[in-house]
């Protein structure tokens, strides 16, 4: 007999859905859509699209709380927006009643191992989560949940990015290397500039670095007192 295993999730999470346009955040303008769940967040890094993976105690199923508002998802009716089902970041608890239409669990099941994608089930109402697309450009890819079938264009899979793997830096910073000195900028061979471990002050104007985070979660980094960014030499 081949014994089932609980699917391995990182504890902290960023979604991402299959288009790789935007990161999953939810509306929070001091409005009554306040919690709505979408995709609007344009970087990884944003505090509102880190949301916490909870295993409920009994079973395979998870609750997930948004790490910014403390609330966790829940699959709610909003008349305000069209009508339909919507997942919203809301919950003031968890709920593990699976009778009651306020229950807070999710399944959570693989696509691609290696891509780290991912469906998530609403399990009380057996309807799956979609990145939802319409002509509301404030509410155009919310996260909808309304079907029991899987989206024949894919927005209901989406990719699991693992919140810790993500490395956010300061603005600003100075590397200092094992020989205790600053990485600066100098002009060696043939006056061509190169990243150097040399200085021995801080304060030199070639040792401070500028830190750029794009939207995927990566970083582009240029010294302070040039234009030009980083790149890995050809040679």
């Amino acid at each position: 007999m081949i014994a089932k295993m609980r699917l391995a999730l990182p504890g902290f999470v960023v979604l991402q859905p299959i288009d790789k346009i935007d990161y999953l955040g939810y509306i929070h303008e001091g409005g009554d859509n306040d919690g709505y769940l979408r995709f609007m967040e344009p970087q990884a890094a944003s505090p509102y699209a880190k949301f916490k993976v909870e295993f409920s105690g009994s079973n395979y199923f998870v609750h997930i709380r948004s790490c910014q508002n403390n609330k966790y998802w829940e699959r709610k009716k909003i008349l305000s927006i069209s009508g339909g089902y919507w997942v919203t970041a809301t919950a003031d608890k968890k709920e593990d009643d699976q009778s009651k239409e306020s229950c807070t669990l999710f399944k959570v099941t693989s696509v691609d191992h290696a891509m780290n994608t991912v469906r998530i089930m609403h399990v009380q109402s057996g309807c799956y989560l979609c990145c939802w697309r319409w002509d509301s450009e404030k509410y155009t890819r919310g996260m909808y949940s309304f079907y029991k079938m899987h989206d024949q264009n894919g927005f209901d899979i989406f990719k699991f990015i693992d919140w810790n793997s993500l490395l956010i830096l300061p603005r600003f910073v100075a590397f200092k290397g094992y020989n205790n000195k600053y990485l600066c900028l100098r002009r060696v061979e043939w006056d061509l500039p190169y990243m150097q471990f040399s200085s021995d002050d801080i304060g030199d104007s070639t040792v401070a670095l500028k830190v750029f985070l794009t939207d995927d979660g990566y970083v582009r980094i240029k010294p302070v007192c040039t234009d030009k960014f980083w790149r890995r030499s050809p040679n």
